[in-house]
């Protein structure tokens, strides 16, 4: 039986590679299609070419602020949910530009209910085709 969000595209971006490991791992078992960069820059090329129905990114890149890359992405696609995570306590600056912002560490139920959240209204079925 296919998971209902076998089609559904996510993006996720963190210079971590442990914990973007880690993240891959529950959303493909969630039945998601994942998409990982390790940088702002490869991540934005990711999303400017690819279908993606969510992002989740770390709000500290290497190469780039988290709000910075919110501006940019939304430039592009600004019908596409952004999570902002964080491991720091409190809201970074430009929290607010994202769609959903929550803390690294929350249990992959409470994640997954997140990003279900988030995802509301998006179904296999409802893939544009532009």
């Amino acid at each position: 039986m296919q998971s209902p969000h076998s089609r559904l595209v996510l993006l996720c971006i963190d210079d971590n590679a442990a914990e973007l490991k880690l993240r891959n791992l529950i959303l493909a078992n969630a039945g998601y299609t994942v998409m990982t960069a390790t940088t702002g820059e490869a991540g934005l090329h990711l999303f400017t070419h690819n279908h993606v129905d969510l992002v989740i990114s770390d709000d500290v890149l290497q190469d780039v602020p988290g709000a910075q890359l919110i501006d940019e992405m939304k430039r592009v696609k600004p019908d596409v949910p952004f999570l902002m995570l964080s491991g720091l306590p409190g809201a970074p600056d430009g929290a607010g530009r994202a769609d959903m912002f929550v803390t690294k560490g929350m249990s992959p139920p409470d994640f997954l209910a997140a990003i279900q959240e988030l995802l509301k209204g998006k179904t296999t079925g409802a893939r544009s085709s532009a």
